[in-house]
């Protein structure tokens, strides 16, 4: 027969942990994770030049330039791989550009192409699924589409803002 207390205290354990797995899981990246950009300076400002330059020519979140400087964490929660990173670098420059849903569809689709270019169709629909969930802008994780602009829990409103005008 379970022991009620037993039970409460493992309840009582995972709920202080759960505040730390939260914050360990949200935890942004401020510096690139996979090579070469991790370990050459260079190739990293090259490589956040060339996102700043994609948001201004994608148009994403109105041509309104992220705020947060750009950082690649590679393949979030995803094991990087020879096959796989470059296809999960430039699927960061869009999130961290950010944009509207169809922008968000449009980058998620061209990354599950460029992984089933790679590793094949089971793979590229697999990883594409598993961005079209986890990277969902209401979920205040450092891999969001729109990571590059402050949490708004949403994708850009379409209505025009008079602040900016």
């Amino acid at each position: 027969m379970p022991d009620a207390r037993g039970e409460a205290a493992a309840a009582t354990r995972v709920g202080a942990l759960l505040p730390l797995l939260l914050v360990l899981a949200c935890a942004a990246p401020t510096r690139h994770v996979p090579e070469p950009w991790a370990s050459d300076p260079e190739a990293g400002a090259l490589l956040a030049a060339r996102a700043a330059a994609a948001c201004q020519t994608s148009g994403g979140s109105g041509g309104v330039q992220p705020v947060r400087p750009f950082v690649t964490d590679g393949c979030s929660r995803f094991p990087d791989t020879e096959w796989n990173t470059q296809c999960c670098v430039e699927h960061d420059i869009a999130y961290w550009c950010g944009g509207t849903s169809e922008e968000r569809a449009a980058a998620d689709a061209a990354f599950g192409d460029c992984i089933a270019a790679r590793a094949g169709g089971f793979m590229g629909w697999f990883m594409e699924a598993g961005v079209r969930v986890g990277g969902a802008p209401v979920f205040p994780t450092p891999y969001r589409w729109g990571y590059g602009h402050p949490y708004s829990g949403g994708y850009p409103s379409a209505e025009p803002d008079p602040a900016r005008d």
